[in-house]
């Protein structure tokens, strides 16, 4: 996936091209997690990049409402006591988007601009502003939702569809913050599903195997929070049956009435409610 091939315009790049050029032309770079799942929505090469280019990185936690502070605090503990910069960040809380941009000026009073030598400035230099910011993260973290909060209008397309931003966009935040925007997909490995699915890169109906996403989140809210799983899906699940992904969904299944000929329960159905309940927000911690 690292050969996929995106457009601006005429243009054709590369996607690490691409990326590598959104981290060399910004000032600062927002990496946009989700708060559910932290460490899985961080990607280790954007990051190598990033350190290679020597600029300042904010980590920004969305959907930081979808789960209780105590496991977000867990989650980003590691981050905090390294020194990172770490924002949590709601899309339906105006104030977490102040936070942020009073964030992003705190950090570039402490670093400043990057250098630009002559011969680059003869180059493609599209992000002219007093703070240029560089914006990257996975399909599906909330990317579109925040620019658009921190630019105060709707400039890019929000769905809850994985994919739908592409090419380099360039948008105003404020009379001094220029935006950078990332194409819509950073390369997983092909096979990948379980990150895909959780991480909500690619939609339920797009997943080879919906079936090992769905037992990934099972799996997940037993470790987590199992009564509120029961609670969404309105089943119980004994202590033995914890082990029983094909029992779970079965419950599930015969719940909803999701039934295919000769009464046999629609596993692939079932599966893939869990999926689309995970990704957009309606089963939570």
């Amino acid at each position: 996936m690292g050969r996929e091939i995106f457009y601006k315009g005429t243009n054709i790049e590369p996607y690490w091209d691409l990326i590598k050029r959104i981290i060399h032309e910004s000032d600062i770079v927002l990496e946009i997690l989700d708060a559910r799942l932290v460490e899985l929505s961080r990607n280790e090469e954007v990051e190598r990049l990033i350190s290679e280019e020597g600029r300042p990185v904010i980590y920004v936690v969305n959907k930081s409402d979808l789960v209780n502070k105590e496991r977000l605090r867990q989650q980003v503990q590691a981050l905090e006591d390294s020194g990172k910069n770490v924002v949590f960040i709601s899309t339906k809380q105006r104030g977490s988007v102040k936070i942020l941009l009073y964030t992003i000026k705190k950090v570039f009073a402490k670093y400043g601009k990057r250098e630009i030598d002559e011969d680059e400035k003869l180059k493609h230099r599209e992000a002219k502003a007093d703070i240029v910011v560089g914006v990257l993260g996975y399909p599906n973290v909330g990317k579109s939702s925040i620019i658009n909060r921190l630019s105060y209008s709707k400039k890019m397309k929000v769905s809850k569809k994985a994919g739908t931003t592409h090419g380099i966009h360039w948008i105003n935040a404020t009379g001094e913050i220029k935006l950078i925007d990332s194409p819509g997909v950073i390369p997983l490995g092909r096979d990948d599903d379980v990150r895909y699915g959780l991480i909500g890169a690619k939609g339920e109906e797009r997943l080879k195997h919906p079936e090992v996403v769905a037992n990934a989140v099972i799996k997940f809210f037993i470790k987590n929070n199992l009564r509120v799983f029961e609670r969404h899906f309105d089943i119980e699940i004994s202590e033995e049956e914890k082990e029983d992904f094909c029992c779970i969904i079965d419950k599930i299944g015969s719940k909803k009435r999701y039934l295919l000929k000769g009464n046999r329960i629609d596993e692939n159905r079932v599966c893939q409610d869990i999926i689309r309940d995970w990704q957009e927000g309606k089963l939570r911690l």
